[in-house]
């Protein structure tokens, strides 16, 4: 039990955890100097994981939530971490676009970059890769499901999976495209961040629904499952 996320599955060699929106994942600066709790440090401090960044393999920003796996022991955090470099982990996201996303069914591939106005988010940077200017980015998305009443603008509910794992990607992906993630604080348009303030979303809608890999040990695949938490849910419905 942990009173700071949710446990999925635990074993002498990983950890796998439903992490909540608000946690931040790894310690900067400021974090290491301060009391807040992020991953990292409950990871060190309370659950003794004697690792670089605690253990963990990938990231969720603050407030995405969902799943996450964390190595215990240094032959789990090399195995875990080629899986993840190879592409052998998928990762599927539930979201909520703001428009009406067409096709059903698509892939964006898109460079990103770092904004140099402001370091905190990034921006496509289109026909570049791998340079000083951009990193390969690519995105995978199909449309669950199309919303729409009189009083609403559209809407689209996605799933996502990632080929690449670029900081903020999703996000800054769709809103590349010109369909922000509803409630997003940084990669909105005016429309969007109208619609997320009237109906009261302090959060982008991203969740880590789905996370499959190898057991770094054992070699058998692990699927894990995470519902929507309940301010997703009862937006949606």
């Amino acid at each position: 039990m942990s009173k700071y996320f949710e446990i999925i599955f635990e074993d002498d060699d990983l950890l796998v955890i439903n992490k909540p929106s608000g946690l931040v994942v790894e310690s900067d600066k400021k974090d290491a100097r301060s009391s807040v709790s992020t991953l990292e440090k409950i990871l060190i401090n309370e659950y003794k994981i004697n690792l670089p960044r605690g253990g963990i393999v990938h990231r969720l920003d603050r407030d995405t939530s969902g799943l996450m796996v964390v190595a215990k022991n240094e032959k789990a955090l090399v195995n875990l971490q080629n899986q993840f470099a190879s592409h052998q982990v998928k990762k599927i996201y539930e979201a909520l676009v703001f428009g009406k996303l067409e096709p059903k069914k698509g892939t964006i591939n898109i460079a990103l970059k770092r904004d140099p106005k402001n370091r905190t988010r990034f921006v496509s940077c289109r026909g570049v890769i791998h340079n000083a200017l951009g990193r390969e980015a690519i995105t995978h998305y199909e449309v669950k499901k199309y919303l729409h009443s009189s009083h609403m603008p559209d809407l689209s509910y996605i799933d996502v999976i990632i080929e690449t794992g670029r900081t903020h990607q999703i996000r800054a992906h769709f809103f590349a495209i010109g369909f922000p993630v509803v409630g997003d604080p940084v990669y909105k348009s005016r429309d969007s961040e109208i619609f997320s303030k009237k109906i009261g979303l302090r959060r982008q809608f991203l969740h880590a629904s789905e996370l499959s890999f190898k057991h770094p040990k054992t070699g058998e695949m692990l699927d894990f499952k995470s519902k929507l938490p309940s301010d997703l849910k009862m937006l949606l419905e």
